[in-house]
């Protein structure tokens, strides 16, 4: 009798411990799944983690005696694509997968991670917006902190920032050409309009009480645009422009003007949306800078391998012209009151008629340049660099 108990509970025994086993292995096989799939609806939060390791902005320490003094050049790990801007005096750097902010001396203030596939940079006073093109997602960002962050139903084909903090965010639609929608300094929704017509861009007037659109359509076979002038507190537009024949690349409102920049001619407008000039291109643009009514326009001419520099005051309509005698030329700018130009030999800068040419750096091995606080920031490949103005 004891040996038949003895055996029964050896039979037990062994079926509640293989059923123990049974149950851990369940519970591991739950647990691994689970794991999986939080991995994968964070996917967007832990892959720039994961593949931001050793592609990070570095600040190299030591002067290498090249232009500037502090924490010069500013490295580019690998020849990461980047785009600058500036953020009150600090000089911003958006990569692939952080948001660098830096002092003019190039130390590393903040780094920000983002989780954007295809992230783009604009910047404006004090403060930033990085957006996912193609996606639905952006946020605002100051020198400190991120401000607040959004995401919309559809995905955004662009978007601007103003000089006090409003964001205007041009969406995809399902029964429209396109959306958009502007959001104020906080976040909080302040103006949305449904768009039959393809915006290609838009500009806030002065304030950021209503902005201006660009729009384009094909007209008798040729791409034309027009402008159209909207309020943020009214349904109805303020004018729209005559069509233009030229594809709209930029537009800039202005507080006598609004300037376009298209891809065969620019124009002036009146804040009536009366066309007050035109200037039809002697060559492809190839670069352009716009402020306080003035534009300069670099061209390049491929066949004769000279360049060009337009300036026009929106005051007196007159063009004046700087020809240079090679197409080496990359990038145009205004920096207080002068033009500067960047070359194969560094940049130069010159009056509004061409006249004054004075050398501000001989280094050339850069693609374009940016201002902040009396230096310049030149941007090469794999390496930011920083020289005086003056």
């Amino acid at each position: 009798m004891d040996k038949n108990i003895k055996d029964i509970d050896i039979v037990r025994l062994r079926k509640r411990r293989n059923r123990r086993k049974k149950l851990l292995k369940l519970l591991a096989f739950v647990l691994l799944v689970s794991s999986v799939a939080a991995f994968y609806v964070k996917r967007d939060e832990w892959y720039p983690k994961l593949e931001g390791i050793g592609n990070r902005f570095e600040s190299v320490k030591s002067n290498g005696g090249n232009l500037a003094k502090g924490n010069f050049p500013i490295s580019i790990s690998g020849g990461i694509e980047y785009q600058t801007g500036e953020i009150n005096g600090y000089l911003a750097i958006l990569s692939d997968a952080y948001l660098y902010i830096y002092d003019c001396d190039g130390d590393l203030c903040d780094e920000r991670q983002h989780a954007y596939a295809n992230a783009m940079l604009q910047t404006s006073g004090k403060k930033a917006l990085i957006y996912e093109s193609g996606g639905n997602r952006f946020r605002i960002e100051s020198r400190s902190k991120t401000i607040y962050k959004k995401k919309l139903e559809n995905n955004i084909i662009f978007a601007r920032l103003s000089e006090n903090g409003y964001a205007a965010v041009v969406t995809s639609s399902d029964n429209y050409t396109c959306r958009l929608t502007v959001f104020d300094e906080s976040g909080n929704e302040i103006y949305n309009r449904d768009c039959i017509e393809r915006v290609t861009d838009l500009s806030f007037s002065p304030g950021a009480k209503g902005c201006i659109l660009s729009t384009c359509e094909a007209v008798d076979g040729v791409m034309c645009s027009k402008i159209i002038s909207v309020s943020f507190n009214s349904k109805s537009d303020n004018w729209t422009s005559e069509y233009i024949d030229t594809l709209c690349l930029n537009v800039y409102y202005g507080e006598k003007k609004v300037f376009v920049i298209g891809d065969t001619k620019c124009a002036y407008y009146d804040n009536n949306g009366s066309l007050l000039y035109s200037y039809e291109y002697p060559s492809s643009i190839a670069d352009w800078d716009y402020s306080e009514n003035k534009a300069v326009m670099l061209f390049e001419n491929k066949s004769k391998r000279h360049s060009y520099v337009t300036f026009i005051d929106g005051e007196k309509m007159d063009p004046s012209v700087i020809e240079f005698q090679d197409n080496s030329q990359k990038c145009i700018r205004f920096i207080e009151d002068r033009i500067c130009v960047l070359n194969k030999d560094g940049v130069t800068k010159y009056n509004y008629n061409g006249g004054g040419e004075q050398n501000i750096s001989s280094e050339g091995s850069y693609d374009s340049f940016i201002y902040i606080d009396d230096y310049i920031f030149l941007l090469g490949y794999d390496r930011i660099d920083r020289t005086d103005y003056d």
